[in-house]
């Protein structure tokens, strides 16, 4: 039987909600809401973590990340505002933890202003996001065009694409013309360099043969649920921040650079570098470049 993960991934939902009804898992439970989130029954998928609160608490960085969002989907704002202060007065677990809670309450002033506003804004005053300089403007202007022509938005797409100072919003305006499969060459700034590509041309992000892999090694290797997911969260920052482009290093490099990085995140004392690549046949010099080279990416994401 394919994994939960891959099960998702072939958009196989109703069968990963057969395969985990009754479970008490933790991990199970987040595949679980991932269905239902999928399916767009988003009211089941809040249910499962009102009636297994305590048992998803032991992967906080998940938790509160599905949680905030699902609320803010549903449109229940103030019930999202009082949910971030009971995640917030919870005892201290980890950096990881403490920097989802510091990102939400801008996630829910953004999809509150979203959800307000959206339908009222005219074209001129899209465009005038876009032109934007700053990070939230331009991602609400990313998600009106999103119900839109986007063709008629395309200068100002571009102008992100090659002009905003953020790789991250440069790559989730391209990730927009993606999912429109916009057939036309583009320009885009990626890492201090313009490149062209053709949207349509291009795969979805998180869909290829090494990020697949390098997640279920996460599954598979990783003994702790909460260093798993928050491995996962980092690789999925990193993934989006090289976007379009492939990784320079393979799947069992990234799984170490990762496991690494993500003990450090949920505050493990111990630092297993010289040991993991020792055991796993991995160079201890490139490894900590890539890690000092990724950590610097992921800060600044």
């Amino acid at each position: 039987m394919d994994s939960l993960k891959s099960l998702l991934d072939q958009k196989k939902y109703d069968l990963v909600l057969t395969l985990t009804e009754g479970s008490k898992s933790p991990n199970d439970l987040f595949y679980r809401i991932s269905a239902f989130i999928y399916l767009g029954k988003y009211e089941d998928a809040l249910y499962v973590i009102q009636d297994n609160q305590s048992i998803l608490e032991t992967n906080l960085v998940s938790l509160i990340s599905a949680h905030i969002n699902l609320l803010c989907i549903l449109g229940r704002f103030e019930q999202a505002y009082s949910t971030l202060d009971y995640y917030n007065n919870l005892p201290y677990q980890s950096q990881a933890v403490e920097e989802i809670l510091r990102k939400m309450p801008q996630v829910i002033a953004l999809e509150e202003k979203k959800n307000s506003q959206v339908k009222y804004y005219d074209d001129e005053q899209v465009e005038q996001m876009l032109s934007s300089n700053i990070s939230e403007d331009v991602l609400l202007g990313l998600d009106i065009v999103r119900k839109r022509d986007v063709l008629s938005f395309l200068p100002f797409l571009e102008k992100v694409m090659l002009n905003f100072p953020k790789q991250s919003i440069r790559n989730y305006t391209l990730m927009l013309l993606v999912q429109k499969e916009v057939d036309r060459n583009i320009k885009i700034l990626h890492q201090g360099e313009i490149i062209e590509v053709n949207p349509k041309l291009l795969t979805a992000p998180f869909t290829s043969i090494t990020f697949n892999e390098v997640i279920r090694n996460f599954d598979r290797e990783f003994k702790d649920p909460t260093l798993s997911q928050t491995a996962t969260q980092l690789f999925s920052e990193y993934s989006l921040y090289l976007y379009p482009r492939d990784y320079k290093y393979t799947a069992n490099e990234l799984t170490g650079i990762f496991y690494l990085i993500a003990k450090e995140y949920i505050n493990d004392p111990v630092f297993e570098l010289e040991d993991y690549c020792d055991t796993n046949g991995l160079d201890i010099y490139k490894i900590s470049s890539a890690i000092k080279e990724i950590k610097d990416i992921i800060e600044d994401f």
